[in-house]
């Protein structure tokens, strides 16, 4: 899975200024917190540059993406395709899905560029701050949501994947597909005992709270609520 090399950019910017503040950091002193490589095509190199000019990947006309019905979606109300298809990824990898999720990109070089799913933005931030989930969105709450949560809000060097066992009637989403509009989030509980991978990202809530998401990547980064 490839993002684009403009979201690790931003993202070791992100590193740089909370480990070293004003001083100026070494490059030895980084770590990772996406893994990327760098565009190939011709279309990925205009992609890129498209986004270091607008410096957000939601714009004006930015159309959005509904992974929850993008081919390979493994159980109902996922939202979206599993992110360890063939093999469990780092935490930097794992990262990086969320972000072209989040930020679309193409999903393979060379391959159809795909835009940012809305409604797994709007999702994770219920999940994180309560709001609704299926409220409706402006293009500019949008862009600004997601500018944020990627920048600021998203704790990534923190972040960690783990093997989770959430038991039956544990709160979480679901994301129903609807055509010609947004999927539909619902609110469930898990039917059974569930032991799945899980990405846990630590988000700094509006509130001011820090509180780890509990996203399972088996059902593509679906919010499972702590019990």
């Amino acid at each position: 899975m490839i993002t684009l090399l403009a979201y690790l950019i931003l993202l070791i910017s992100l590193v740089a200024a909370r480990l070293f503040g004003g001083h100026d950091p070494t490059v030895q002193a980084l770590r990772p917190v996406a893994e990327t490589r760098a565009a190939t095509t011709a279309a990925d190199v205009r992609s890129l540059n498209r986004l270091v000019a607008e410096s957000t990947c939601v714009g004006p006309h930015t159309v959005p993406y509904s992974y929850a019905s993008a081919p390979g979606v493994a159980e109902p109300l996922a939202f979206g395709p599993p992110v360890e298809p063939s093999g469990q990824l780092s935490p930097a990898a794992v990262n990086g899905v969320l972000i072209q999720r989040l930020c679309g990109g193409p999903e393979t070089a060379g391959g159809p560029v795909r835009a940012p799913d809305r409604r797994l933005f709007a999702a994770i931030d219920a999940a994180v701050n309560g709001t609704d989930p299926n409220r409706t969105l402006t293009q500019a709450q949008w862009a600004n949501g997601v500018n944020q949560f990627i920048t600021r809000d998203g704790r990534f060097v923190d972040a960690r994947v783990e093997t989770r066992t959430h038991r039956a009637g544990t709160s979480t989403f679901g994301m129903r597909p609807r055509a010609g509009a947004d999927p539909l989030v619902i609110r469930t509980r898990l039917a059974h005992d569930d032991t799945n991978r899980y990405l846990l990202l630590p988000v700094r809530a509006h509130d001011g709270r820090v509180v780890t998401l509990s996203l399972r990547l088996r059902c593509g980064f679906q919010p499972v609520f702590q019990p």
